[in-house]
């Protein structure tokens, strides 16, 4: 059984990759046969799983842009102490760093 249930697992993810709602593919799972609390778990389960991988992927995103930021906050902090110019570090790596922090928000949210 536990095959099964992984290879539905991996239909229904393929499913919703291609942009198919949910009703549509409870609806498909129904018509093969499988049981309506079945088909409900099973397609709840996998969805939950698919956020969990992306809300993972977001929050290393996050921490990597707020690593960036912290770093250009150090470097433009000892560039003002040595007298020397970096607007790159001030505005180029900070600019980086809110990117891909919104870039980890959009996957998070």
């Amino acid at each position: 059984m536990s095959g099964v249930q992984e290879s539905l697992s991996t239909y229904v993810l393929s499913l919703l990759d291609e942009g198919q709602g949910r009703e549509q593919i409870e609806t498909q799972l129904l018509e093969q046969g499988h049981d309506e609390r079945f088909v409900k778990d099973l397609v709840a389960e996998v969805q939950k799983l698919r956020y969990s991988k992306r809300r993972a992927q977001g929050l290393a995103l996050i921490l990597t842009g707020a690593v960036i930021c912290f770093l250009s906050f150090l470097l433009t902090i000892t560039s003002s102490f040595t007298h020397g110019s970096f607007p790159w570090v001030l505005y180029g790596l900070t600019s980086i760093g809110i990117i891909v922090v919104f870039m980890g928000l959009m996957k998070v949210f």
